[in-house]
């Protein structure tokens, strides 16, 4: 099952033209359905429940992403580059996350985040795609 996740997502990217997401496209809360992680060979994924854990990521349109869980909210900035990566950005302009925005529809957005390896040495490949969709539209 992890492999028809990872071969989905690949021709995603392969039948896709290219990306053309701008930070208006984004905006809306959007929750994680799904976390695919690989390591190096070895995959894990998982399905994210519906509940209180789930983390809301609200997207205003205008660069401010707010993570909600629960009554806590954070705020951080964004911005997309080229219209297929995404950013995080502190207060001073340092970037915190970035991602490679694989692909984007109405209602649906995946993301993959490239890791640190794991062990010292080279030829190490860890990533994580997260596939999240819209929860509802902002301002809603």
């Amino acid at each position: 099952m992890p492999y028809l996740f990872l071969l989905v997502t690949l021709l995603l990217m392969g039948c896709q033209s290219k990306l053309r997401v701008t930070e208006a496209d984004l905006k809306g809360a959007w929750k994680t359905d799904s976390i695919y992680r690989y390591a190096n060979g070895f995959t894990e994924r998982k399905a994210v429940q519906n509940d209180a854990d789930n983390i809301i990521y609200d997207y205003d349109g205008t660069g401010t992403m707010t993570m909600r869980k629960e009554a806590e909210a954070r705020p951080v900035r964004y911005r997309v580059i080229n219209g297929d990566s995404l950013q995080y950005v502190g207060k001073t302009g340092t970037v915190l996350s970035s991602f490679r925005i694989l692909a984007f529809s109405r209602g649906k957005l995946v993301l993959r985040k490239m890791q640190e390896p794991l062990f010292s040495g080279k030829n190490q490949l860890v990533y994580e795609i997260r596939r999240f969709s819209l929860a509802r539209q902002s301002g809603k």
